[in-house]
């Protein structure tokens, strides 16, 4: 069961767990929203309280300003939600979109990053020439508005995950309520114009990154490994007969460990 939706400052959210427990921030990949995490809160709400966003433009949260926010913008956002709910600090874990938000957060914010956990995360395109970028966000928009949320995650959900996935997990990543097209786009620009990597190296926390290795959506060799690379003394986590999506297809390997980096980081300062 999900756990409700609440909202504060201008973002909505889910949350799990006591509030006085070590503090767990799940952002979601760019196709997702807060359910996104259901395989999450039961189990890590036993141990942490556990907080997951719709980022802005997803669910109820307010979109961010003009056509291509930042991913500093995204961090921003999240340093004001945490705020609003009394977190000084956190373990921060990610899908996908949702890591150059939680990497750029860690290096704004060292203080209040405990550590990170990745999965199957985003480099992002911000290495790549500028016409290839274009191309890439042009290519996104355009079959987005073209399908429709829902048409277009039905269409991609079986990419998303390896061989074998159980129908329970295509059918979640099917659903595409709280998903809107413009909050997607505004998504898809902060990917062009971030280089995780480069973000990466100015983040001196403890991290580990999960990944599939039949991920097709986000490669390990240009995604997760060049993450890992970047992250001063990361660990690199490969998990086999799993794609995109390590949190839903394989939730024990994800939740061991988001709980291994809550061991690892030791109680709040």
């Amino acid at each position: 069961m999900l756990p409700p939706v609440s909202t504060a400052a201008d973002i909505t959210y889910r949350e799990s767990g006591r509030e006085d427990a070590p503090a767990l921030v799940l952002l979601h990949g760019i196709g997702s929203t807060s359910a996104g995490w259901r395989l999450q809160y039961e189990p890590l709400g036993r141990h942490c309280r556990v907080i997951a966003w719709d980022a802005p433009g997803y669910g109820g949260s307010k979109p961010l300003a003009g056509d291509a926010p930042s991913a500093a913008a995204y961090a921003l956002a999240l340093a004001r939600l945490l705020d609003a709910l009394g977190v000084p600090q956190a373990v921060i874990a990610t899908n996908s979109w949702g890591t150059p938000t939680g990497v750029v957060f860690a290096r704004l914010y060292p203080q209040r990053v405990r550590g990170l956990v990745l999965g199957g995360p985003a480099a992002g395109w911000g290495a790549l020439p500028k016409e290839e970028r274009d191309k890439r966000v042009a290519t996104r928009l355009e079959r987005v508005r073209a399908l429709g949320m829902k048409k277009m995650r039905e269409e991609d959900a079986a990419e998303l995950v390896a061989p074998g996935t159980r129908a329970e997990v295509i059918q979640w990543i099917q659903g595409a309520e709280g998903l809107h097209v413009e909050g997607y786009a505004q998504a898809a620009r902060m990917l062009a114009e971030v280089d995780v990597p480069r973000e990466a190296a100015g983040v001196r926390c403890p991290a580990t990154v999960v990944c599939g290795e039949l991920d097709r959506r986000t490669p390990p060799e240009t995604n997760a490994r060049r993450i890992a690379a970047a992250l001063r003394g990361a660990s690199l986590r490969m998990v086999p007969d799993c794609g995109h999506l390590p949190h839903l297809e394989h939730p024990e390997i994800f939740n061991a460990a988001v709980l291994e980096m809550l061991a690892q980081a030791g109680q709040p300062a």
